[in-house]
């Protein structure tokens, strides 16, 4: 006579079934990535020259291998690394921000935007290098990570800025930055009525900011003295800094 399976015997055979459909269905998706990755591949040999020379397409590029789970960054050595010619590209360009960001510490306090390194690179560059645009500054810093230099993406009020010193920018100097991130100054005054705060907690969070160079005071009006921010100096891209800097 056979015996009743039961309802722990039935749990059992369904609960096997949905892992064989599950491996079939992962199976298959491996297949379509590794198809994917071949026809990236192909893609990417016939447009090389394009790739190097196009940033945007670059960016474009190097998004869609990501999609597919493919890290052209991951190793230097990597056969998408050398397809895109991103691995020197970047290495490079990571050694010329790290150039840049150590001549500018003593002006900029370790601090600078995005956008006036990537001016610097440019004017850094030999003529007929590939172009650079932000999201490949983004790239190289994040390959500096092992370095433990502090380099890094900071935000400050949908600012983009580079951070190239290891310190914990606290709170208070986070948001005193932001309140100066228009007209690149602030005084006590500033703090006090915007934000509410008392003159032990500014005077602490300016301290901390003077101390590491983020901000320069103005003592030219002795009752307030300004505190401005260099980062912020639209200026400080153009020709009033030392070739030195550069």
């Amino acid at each position: 006579m056979r015996k009743a399976v039961g309802i722990g015997g039935l749990r059992r055979k369904e609960a096997e079934r949905g892992n064989e459909l599950a491996q079939r269905e992962i199976e298959k998706l491996q297949e379509h990535i590794g198809v994917m990755k071949t026809h990236l591949e192909t893609f990417v040999r016939e447009h090389q020259r394009d790739i190097r020379n196009n940033p945007v397409f670059r960016v474009q590029v190097q998004r869609m291998c990501q999609l597919i789970g493919v890290d052209p960054l991951a190793s230097r050595k990597g056969y998408m690394a050398e397809l895109l010619g991103v691995g020197d590209f970047y290495c490079e360009l990571g050694i010329q921000i790290i150039d840049i960001c150590r001549a500018t510490r003593s002006v900029n306090g370790g601090l600078m935007s995005i956008d006036e390194l990537r001016e610097r690179l440019i004017r850094r560059r030999l003529k007929g290098s590939e172009p650079v645009v932000n999201d490949d500054i983004k790239r190289a810093i994040s390959q500096l990570a092992p370095l433990k230099g502090g380099y890094r993406i900071v935000d400050f009020g949908g600012r983009k800025m580079v951070q190239s010193v290891a310190r914990e920018m606290n709170a208070d100097m986070s948001t005193v930055l932001g309140l100066a991130q228009q007209t690149s100054k602030f005084t006590a005054d500033d703090v006090s009525v915007q934000l509410g705060w008392d003159s032990d907690r500014i005077n602490a969070c300016v301290d901390d900011m003077l101390r590491s160079g983020i901000v320069w005071v103005d003592y030219q009006n002795i009752n307030i003295p300004e505190y401005w921010v260099p980062a912020f100096f639209s200026q400080l891209s153009g020709a009033s800094l030392s070739a030195s800097a550069l």
